[in-house]
């Protein structure tokens, strides 16, 4: 189901909550939001993140301002690929 609330785009997937392979969060996500424009993906990725990924994306946010695509999801693989063993 996608919910739309004025612009930007934000539906209402899923939210990912760490404990599963994050990759398949992103092949969701991007189907979801992939026909937004990419500079704006960094910001939609938000919406879809539970309480301990939205807090690793605040401190990366804050610490590293993180503005590009390819560097947010770098980070979200190295992450939670990490933390729950998914290779």
């Amino acid at each position: 189901m996608k919910v739309q609330f004025g612009h930007p785009k934000v539906r209402l997937i899923e939210k990912y909550d760490g404990r599963s392979d994050p990759r398949d969060h992103i092949v969701k996500w991007t189907d979801d939001y992939g026909e937004e424009p990419q500079p704006k993906w960094v910001h939609l990725f938000f919406h879809t993140l539970d309480v301990i990924p939205i807090n690793w994306y605040l401190e990366i946010e804050i610490c590293h301002d993180t503005d590009e695509w390819d560097n947010l999801r770098q980070g979200f693989f190295m992450t939670f690929s990490f933390e729950d063993g998914f290779e």
